[in-house]
């Protein structure tokens, strides 16, 4: 710290009192309870010359005694009673609350001293102390202005060390907002301290609402010769109509609004009531956010069209109170989930939808709305970002430097569950905690050097993890990391854009739209400079000497595609691991390094969820084929083509990568598009290499084949020898070796083999499993491999559970179900 013992100081520069309204205070409150809560001592403190005009009831009021009360009051309340100033700039200029000496001694001493809403002139003791920062809540004119050269504007930025802005889809190909190279804005937004605002998921409310102004005709600004409007009753025309579409209640808690605006309202189905009635007090206004249904509302036209992802910090207390909200899409969704809790509109019926969608399972919508409060706006992950972001160490509150990431040791990699992917949240709380890499020197890619490619879309979580882990363990190689994002909404976006800057080593490419697996592969491919080439999965974790060996066997010009063992794929490449945590991790993959060195296995197709190759071969093979829709077999195409171009294609023995597997299309699993993607791309497979796919071989497997073992076991001693046996595989025929039982594929395509896709949903799975019934199969068979059918197709399970006898449920053999004894 700047000065002396105790805990760091930050100073948060606001203004309350020009505004004294509930939003405007909990918007502060949270920035300085927030830093509270992260070891900081915070202070707040108001040094403008605006006068607080809605604090007086006359003229001959003693303005400045008023604004030091009302601040005095707020402070207070929680526990921060010594910690305020307020200089009368409008009027004597005298200092309220701490004497101008202790000013000037905590400026000296902050390690930050941030300008909120940039509504504080950056005073010569404010810029003198060479770290006050700039934060702005409302984008669009301060940017305009810099581009537009306003010397006045240039002139109040130029004291700031930092800029942050609520507008994070600022840099992004699809904003509109002018970049600026002289003041590089860095995304944020509104923080929350969760604990404050009561969850009430649990307690259904009647109306949609929302607080503000309804007229505002002021701050018009023009761009490219367009005219963009501040007030938000432009919005709200358009969307008149939505009580009588959707028949839903809504409210409106308004301010600036004329009688002849609230009549015209109400006639259109719109409950009206005074704002400020319910924004004197921060109590009433938390009760009126927590009692609503959810939030509906808009967002002004200067942020909608120049698409500037901005997010209201009203937004963010319905959400935190378990209150769903719609609000229109001003670009948001880059990088913040939508659709469920959370939803973005461009239309009457996109609003309506997104309505409906919350109406159809409301206690869904308002738990996830919570959890979408803790995970993006919680106030550790937001000003956790902004000071990891100005090289302040929340631990210590110093600034350090910032170095490769470190993992704990005891961090879970075990999913908490499959299809869809996740975390176990400890994990997930792990890779948001993570610092940034730093590495300022560009890298050198000379004869050894190695691209990096990853491609990302979503899974935040399994991004850091992955690329932090590739940045820390791969230093004894010239490498550049190449990102290429495929129009994440989830905050990705954000940390890449972070990490770029952080660290020279990485390269991004945003991509507006879902390009595909392939394409943006290929763009990736297409930015590499180094000599070696490498795909790599975001949902992998690599560690120290991952890529030696693979580039080792890149050194004999007859091998053209290498990939390393790892411990989920369900090819060759798939072995016997026993680690749980990341320590353990490291323990097993130093231990294959040491037993396996120089070892490997010839294969026919290298998976490219880590598959590396020389320059010279890509360019001889050629890019990834892009007819294969978003993803899935490019891998087996493109080693069909290296086997026909005569190279051999390896499996490296003394290669680990951990693979957390399907983080990207197991969310499509359950709808059924996983399988339509699959049997399309099987299809264009076939139609090119005139012969149909075939499923992957698997190398032999200790432990696999004790399972199997205890399979057959368990299938002889409960089945009838000669009967018609089902059993639960993905093309693997060893399990269909039971004993002289007459066993076929679940599910079977029209040939009795393995259908090649699992069912999209449990209804399908049940038609499928009563017709083949129906021809005759009486037993149903799950092997231990495939127990979690059971829980992602809960509708099969309950359909089995009452309709059919189980034979066997052993953790070791799996479950059989007798088909024959059916309760009808």
């Amino acid at each position: 710290m700047a000065g002396g013992g105790g805990r760091p100081k930050i100073v948060l520069l606001g203004m309350m009192t020009p505004m004294p309204v509930a939003g405007v205070v909990w918007q502060n409150l949270h920035y300085l309870l927030g830093f509270e809560r992260l070891g900081f001592e915070a202070y707040y403190v108001e040094t403008h010359a605006r006068t607080p005009s809605m604090l007086m009831s006359n003229q001959e009021d003693d303005s400045s005694a008023l604004a030091a009360e009302f601040i005095a009051s707020v402070m207070r309340r929680f526990g921060l009673a010594d910690r305020w100033a307020f200089r009368a700039l409008h009027d004597d200029r005298r200092c309220y609350g701490m004497s101008e000496l202790q000013l000037e001694r905590l400026y000296g001493e902050a390690e930050l001293l941030i300008n909120l809403h940039g509504g504080t002139q950056p005073l010569p003791e404010l810029a003198a102390t060479g770290r006050l920062v700039y934060l702005e809540t409302d984008p669009v004119q301060m940017q305009l202005e810099v581009s537009h050269g306003l010397r006045e504007t240039i002139e109040f930025l130029e004291p700031h060390v930092a800029f942050f802005t609520f507008a994070e889809n600022w840099g992004n190909p699809d904003c509109r907002l002018p970049v600026s190279e002289r003041f590089e804005f860095h995304p944020t937004r509104q923080p929350v301290v969760l604990d404050l605002w009561p969850d009430r998921s649990a307690q259904p409310a009647g109306h949609y609402t929302t607080i503000g102004n309804w007229r505002q005709d002021r701050r018009e600004v023009s761009f490219e010769g367009e005219r963009y409007t501040w007030s938000k009753h432009h919005e709200f025309a358009k969307y008149l109509d939505l009580p009588e579409q959707t028949g839903l209640g809504f409210e409106l808690a308004l301010s600036s609004a004329t009688a002849e605006d609230r009549e015209m309202l109400a006639q259109r189905g719109w409950g009206v009531r005074d704002g400020l009635e319910v924004s004197t007090s921060i109590d009433r206004y938390r009760d009126y956010v927590g009692g609503s249904r959810g939030e509906f509302t808009v967002a002004k036209d200067q942020n909608v069209r120049l698409r500037t992802g901005w997010f209201s910090d009203r937004g963010v207390t319905y959400l935190a109170s378990g209150r769903p909200v719609v609000n229109q899409d001003t670009g948001f969704g880059a990088a913040l989930p939508t659709g469920e809790g959370l939803f973005a509109f461009d239309s009457l019926d996109a609003a309506a939808g997104a309505l409906a969608e919350i109406e159809g399972d409301y206690s869904r919508h308002a738990a996830a709305a919570r959890r979408v409060a803790r995970d993006h706006f919680g106030h550790e992950v937001v000003l956790g970002a902004m000071l990891e972001h100005l090289g302040i160490d929340v631990r210590t509150g110093s600034r350090q430097p910032r170095t490769a990431t470190v993992f704990p040791a005891e961090m879970d990699l075990e999913p908490a569950s499959r299809r869809p992917l996740e975390l176990p949240r400890g994990t997930v709380e792990a890779a948001r905690a993570m610092s940034v890499s730093i590495h300022e020197d560009a890298p050198a890619l000379g004869p050894e050097s190695a691209s990096i490619v990853v491609l990302t879309h979503d899974g935040l979580a399994f991004t850091r993890l992955c690329l932090e882990s590739v940045l820390a363990n791969t230093a004894e190689h010239d490498f550049e990391l190449i990102v290429v994002d495929n129009a994440s909404r989830d905050g990705t976006r954000a940390y890449l854009a972070q990490l770029a800057e952080a660290d020279a080593r990485v390269r991004v490419l945003f991509n507006a739209r879902n390009m595909g697996f392939a394409a943006a592969c290929n763009q990736g491919l297409g930015l590499a400079l180094g000599e070696h080439m490498v795909l790599l999965n975001n949902d992998t974790m690599v560690p120290p000497g991952w890529l030696a060996p693979l580039l080792e066997h890149l050194r004999d010009p007859a091998v053209g595609l290498v990939g390393p063992v790892t411990n989920r794929i369900g090819n060759e490449a798939e072995i016997e691991t026993a680690y749980r945590t990341w320590g353990e991790l490291l323990a097993f993959a130093r231990r294959q390094r040491q037993n396996h060195a120089g070892e490997w296995l010839a294969m026919r197709t290298p998976a490219m969820f880590c598959l590396a190759m020389r320059r010279q071969t890509f360019q001889h093979l050629g890019p990834l084929d892009e007819r294969y829709e978003i993803g899935l077999l490019e891998d087996d195409d493109y080693a069909e083509r290296a086997r026909e171009a005569g190279y051999e294609l390896r499996c490296v023995e003394d290669s680990f990568v951990h693979h957390f597997g399907e983080a990207s299309f197991g969310n499509l699993v359950a709808g059924g598009e996983y399988q339509r993607i699959l049997r399309a791309n099987q299809q264009r497979f076939a139609e090119k290499w005139g012969r149909q796919w075939e499923p992957y071989e698997r190398r032999a497997n200790p432990r696999y084949e004790r399972e199997a073992e205890q399979l057959r076991e368990a299938v002889e001693a409960a089945v009838p020898a000669g009967a018609e046996v089902l059993v639960i595989t993905r093309g693997d025929d060893a399990l269909l070796e039971l004993n002289g039982h007459r066993a076929k594929h679940f599910p079977q395509g029209e040939d009795g083999g393995w259908a090649g896709h699992h069912p999209a949903h449990s209804q399908e799975a049940i038609d499928h499993l009563e017709e083949l019934r129906e021809r005759g199969a009486r037993y149903l068979v799950v092997p231990q491999t495939y127990r979690w059918w059971l829980d992602h197709y809960g509708g099969l399970r309950e359909h089995l559970e009452s309709r059919y006898r189980p034979l066997v449920e052993d953790e070791r053999a799996g479950a059989i179900y007798e088909l024959e004894a059916a309760a009808e």
